[in-house]
């Protein structure tokens, strides 16, 4: 029941994003650039650098819980991850080789994703469960159609964003896995609420950081995730 919740909820975050998600957006106006691109495998590699440690943290933190199940996940989960960030490398590496522009920098936005998932699981380390079912689900649902749109309408190879190709293929194995997962470690019904708001809070700093790759503004209907939020808590 809560992985059915959870899925329903990042299915109609996934159908509104192709409408007004800003990196959707650009890929399909084909005003996506090559500075866009740098800047977005810069903050994905941090992200992805981060998952490991994440993982660790959210691991301990159920083992000091008590919750030996949860934390044998979470460290299987962490072997998964393992040299993914090497994927961003590679694309980085490409783009490198003929940009004139500056080396982009780490937005506020991913800072403050990092920050919220760090909180997150000292808080509770089941809730982290919400944030990676996201990013193994929404990959599979817009990452393909992304990347197709990219080398479409912007000219960026899919070679040159292998870090979202190499996952989209990964992470269709993952994600129903995933979702049984959600349903044998959260023994609580009650964890529900919560689990929801880390959802919608996932889906607005996501949001956030497209718009600072995109430099795109994020119009007012961006506001129903925050209010979705706040009436899940």
């Amino acid at each position: 029941m809560i992985a059915s919740a959870l899925r329903i909820e990042i299915d109609r975050y996934a159908m509104n994003a192709r409408q007004v998600n800003p990196l959707y957006r650009a890929a399909n106006a084909g005003s996506f650039t090559t500075a866009n691109l740098r800047s977005y495998l810069v903050n994905i590699h941090r992200l992805v650098c981060h998952t490991p440690i994440h993982l660790v943290q959210a691991r301990d933190r159920a083992r000091d819980l008590g919750d030996e199940r949860l934390a044998v996940h979470f460290e299987n989960k962490r072997l998964e991850e393992q040299g993914h960030d090497a994927w961003a490398e590679r694309d980085l590496a490409r783009t490198s080789t003929t940009s004139t522009f500056p080396p982009p920098q780490i937005v506020s936005s991913m800072n403050d994703l990092l920050e919220y998932l760090r909180n997150t699981i000292d808080r509770d380390p089941v809730l982290y469960l919400a944030y990676v079912l996201f990013a193994e689900y929404v990959t599979v649902l817009v990452g393909d159609e992304w990347l197709g749109l990219l080398e479409t309408n912007c000219g960026i190879p899919r070679s040159g964003v292998s870090v979202v190709g190499n996952h989209v293929e990964l992470d269709r194995e993952h994600v129903e896995h995933a979702l049984d997962e959600i349903d044998a470690l959260v023994g609580d019904p009650r964890k529900l609420p919560e689990l929801r708001a880390v959802l919608l809070d996932t889906f607005r700093l996501f949001d956030r950081f497209c718009a600072d790759v995109t430099r795109e503004r994020i119009s007012d209907t961006r506001l129903e995730y925050e209010e979705r939020a706040t009436s899940a808590a």
